[in-house]
């Protein structure tokens, strides 16, 4: 049996399958969240209100990316997009904004953060 050993984190536009990879930032974040809230009710009594499923989101910092790639993210925003990383993480989702800061002493690299609204994507052809 054949085994992968990704050393970097993939990102995918699932549109087309062109693809960007970079190192990235130890302590990349899954963030899990039941939709709901706490109220209130006569008496001092509190309940809880949720709903069905889970609201997920998946961070991480992509090192040392070319001003090219940036764009290149740039233009994704707000299309679906999967994010595979060493770890064994799959996600699909999308992500709005590119935060990118200048790597000081290496001109035209950016580090990259990818805040993932993880979205429930059928695969099948």
């Amino acid at each position: 049996m054949a085994a992968l050993a990704l050393t970097k984190v993939f990102i995918n536009l699932t549109a087309t399958g062109q693809a960007i990879s970079a190192a990235s930032a130890p302590g990349r974040l899954n963030d899990f969240e039941v939709p709901g809230e706490s109220r209130l009710y006569a008496g001092g009594r509190r309940r809880a209100i949720t709903s069905t499923g889970q609201v997920a989101t998946y961070t991480c910092v992509l090192l040392l990316v070319s001003t090219a790639d940036r764009d290149t993210l740039r233009s994704w925003a707000g299309q679906a997009v999967q994010i595979r990383d060493n770890l064994g993480n799959r996600n699909f989702g999308i992500y709005r904004k590119v935060p990118a800061a200048e790597v000081r002493g290496r001109p035209g690299r950016w580090n990259v953060t990818i805040a993932l609204d993880v979205l429930t994507i059928a695969e099948g052809v």
